[in-house]
């Protein structure tokens, strides 16, 4: 079946929702959330004609409403999306795609999950993750009316309320926290460190491993060690087995729990994070010692993010104040540039990287520059997130289908 039909179906990428986040703010735009209701089942059904086995739950449930015993030598035609079916994912974007172009949105030319369109005489941005809303608009009333539209159109027949629930302001969405003030939009992962730290009994560091000053992600006086040291034992060999048991935990394992908070909006972890990924097939001692005091920092930074600052105070949320955190190793205070363009002045890639990632609310990248940490790997990955970011943006911008 796969190779007869297109199971293709695309998702909201994490540069991409940055961006979004980054326009509302820059707009001076709130962040509503909504949910479809039973999404695959509200999909056409698939393209070739699927059938499907009866079970004794199914007999036991028909004859219970209809008082007919079926006979379990038959089998029932698939009308909708089932779940598990290689086409659902498919079927559900085609379908929400159109109802959404219906309704009056538009999106972008490389990104089918991040929409614009004006209602109730205002400008709308929307992005969707599978059947996952996110409005950005300026009254809430927009934003029910938004989802009762986008709920009615794509509701059965049969169907007497909108499958589609309104949520109210945005508190979290795809893995990211969002916080909402009258001055920026916050996004961060602080449910997701403490759920990372707490699976492994770390959400409560001893006195020894946990300080009020916290420490930068990964000690200067470590690095030289963990690229001299000897290698530790090869993986999936006894030896290995027998230092992952002494450490308690696995490396991979935790190194792939931090690598998702550092992908959606940890780049103060950037440079530790590649650095020791650079270990992972042979990691010794201070491999795991330096990963573990890694994990510590992000429970004692867990409430850091990305910041996106409005152009104007938004009066209908919240005003909430920041406090700057201090650190054993001070970092040097740059006061952030008034445009854009005064900041490009020079070609290198630190200065041009960093420049581009503050105009999407990346401020904190400077800190990498700052450091010293900012090396010729990180610079690539970094040029490709901009460049998707950039794509991205030059059509959303346009709010064009045309580009």
């Amino acid at each position: 079946m796969h190779s007869t039909t297109n199971t293709y179906a695309s998702c909201l990428e994490h540069p991409v929702f940055r961006l979004f986040v980054a326009l509302c703010a820059a707009d001076n735009l709130i962040i509503y959330s909504g949910d479809a209701k039973d999404a695959f089942a509200h999909s056409p059904g698939p393209s070739m004609r699927t059938f499907m086995k009866l079970d004794d739950a199914f007999c036991d449930r028909y004859l219970d409403r209809t008082g007919v015993l079926l006979d379990k030598d038959l089998v029932l035609l698939v009308l909708r999306a089932l779940q598990g079916h290689p086409e659902t994912a498919r079927l559900w974007e085609e379908h929400i795609s159109a109802v959404l172009k219906d309704v009056g949105f538009c999106n972008t030319m490389h990104e089918k999950n991040i929409c614009t369109g004006n209602f109730c005489g205002e400008k709308v941005l929307l992005a969707r993750q599978v059947d996952d809303f996110v409005l950005g608009c300026q009254q809430e009333s927009t934003a029910c009316s938004v989802h009762s539209d986008v709920g009615t159109k794509f509701g059965l027949h049969n169907e007497a309320d909108a499958p589609f629930e309104c949520l109210g302001l945005v508190d979290s969405f795809d893995g990211y926290d969002v916080l909402q003030t009258c001055d920026c939009i916050k996004s961060l992962v602080e449910s997701y460190i403490r759920r990372l730290l707490k699976a492994r009994g770390w959400d409560n560091p001893s006195p020894h491993e946990a300080s009020n000053k916290p420490k930068p992600p990964l000690c200067e006086s470590d690095v030289a060690n963990l690229f001299n040291l000897a290698a530790g034992p090869v993986e999936n060999t006894p030896e290995h087995k027998a230092l992952e048991v002494e450490q308690g935990f696995g490396y991979r394992s935790v190194l792939a729990g931090i690598l998702f908070a550092y992908r959606l909006c940890g780049p103060d972890i950037g440079y530790a994070v590649t650095t020791l990924a650079k270990f992972s097939t042979a990691p010794n001692a201070l491999h795991y010692k330096s990963l573990k005091q890694l994990a510590i920092y992000l429970q004692q930074m867990q409430d850091w993010g990305i910041m996106y600052w409005r152009s104007e105070p938004v009066d209908l949320l919240p005003e909430v104040s920041y406090d700057p955190v201090k650190f054993d190793d001070s970092l040097p205070v740059i006061s952030p540039p008034s445009h854009l363009p005064q900041l490009i002045t020079h070609v290198n890639a630190a200065h041009t990287i960093a420049a581009a990632l503050f105009y999407n609310g990346l401020w904190m990248l400077l800190g990498w520059w700052c450091c010293g940490l900012l090396l010729s790997h990180t610079v690539y990955l970094c040029a490709v997130l901009i460049a998707k970011e950039l794509l991205a943006g030059n059509t959303s911008s346009n709010y064009s289908s045309k580009g």
